[in-house]
């Protein structure tokens, strides 16, 4: 079984069509597991709706319920999970038919090739969409200039430009372990347990997209669209906390010093 983990906050305006397009998933092996972040809108009304319909497959996590923020919601969730393969759901996107099922089908591929007991995991494209599932682009690696091919060579470039987005994932126990607990200074929780992964485990990823990726004005965090170097020039500054944002986040796991990660990164940029 898959135990899929949707953390809630105020999500009214699209939860209902995430969740159908889980229901309507082409392979039907799948928990879900839902904690609500402290909503103050209807989402708690329609995430109980949803227990009271299918209570075999949808469920509410017990616990707290304050607003712990999405990163430690998505931590509860996964310290929580009992399954040996996990997925992460955000509460707006719309999953293609297939997504699970092309991905668990990729993910016994890399069991095969370097066993069960290690930590795998399995990434995917997504489809740029607006609020009402118009396509902005048919690819998010296109958009934002993310090459995995180039970024899974090492866990450095990983560090600097991850590229695994978590509403794609599927990993398994091994790899739940690896990246259990959260540090501190977790920037997200995907670029976390990605890093994880890539240090103690094999991570591939399938270049096709399994998921409609809507951008709204109350993304948390979403497609930041690639810009030129001029454009990167004007906005110095931004490009310099953000830098300092992802050394901090990726610093002891990865890398050793701020020099070490400036070496990376012009690598990286240079390879690009």
């Amino acid at each position: 079984m898959i135990e899929i983990l949707l953390s809630t906050y105020n999500g009214e305006q699209f939860l209902s069509e995430q969740i159908e397009s889980i229901i309507h998933q082409s392979f039907t092996d799948w928990k879900l597991i839902i904690r609500d972040d402290g909503s103050s809108d209807s989402t708690n009304a329609i995430i109980e709706s949803y227990c009271s319909l299918l209570p075999e497959k949808i469920c509410k996590l017990n616990g707290r319920t304050d607003n712990i923020g999405v990163i430690r919601s998505f931590e509860l969730l996964l310290s929580e999970c009992q399954s040996e393969y996990i997925m992460f759901c955000d509460q707006d996107d719309v999953w293609l038919p297939n997504k699970i099922e092309r991905s668990f089908f990729e993910i016994k591929l890399l069991e095969k090739k370097h066993t069960a007991d290690s930590p795998l995991l399995v990434h995917t494209d997504l489809i740029v969409v607006d609020e009402e599932l118009t396509i902005i682009n048919k690819s998010f690696w296109n958009f934002t200039h993310l090459n995995p091919d180039i970024i899974e060579r090492n866990s450095y470039f990983l560090g600097i430009a991850n590229c695994v987005t978590g509403c794609t994932m599927l990993f398994n126990s091994a790899a739940k372990k690896v990246a259990l607990p959260f540090p501190e200074n977790c920037l997200m929780h995907d670029a976390h347990i990605a890093l994880a992964v890539k240090k103690h485990g094999y991570i591939t990823h399938i270049a096709e997209p399994t998921i409609n990726y809507r951008q709204h004005s109350k993304n948390k965090l979403g497609a930041i669209q690639f810009v030129s170097l001029t454009e990167r020039v004007k906005q110095l500054n931004d490009v310099v906390k953000t830098n300092k944002i992802r050394y901090k986040a990726a610093h002891p796991m990865i890398f050793k010093s701020v020099m070490h990660y400036l070496y990376y990164k012009v690598l990286y940029t240079l390879v690009i």
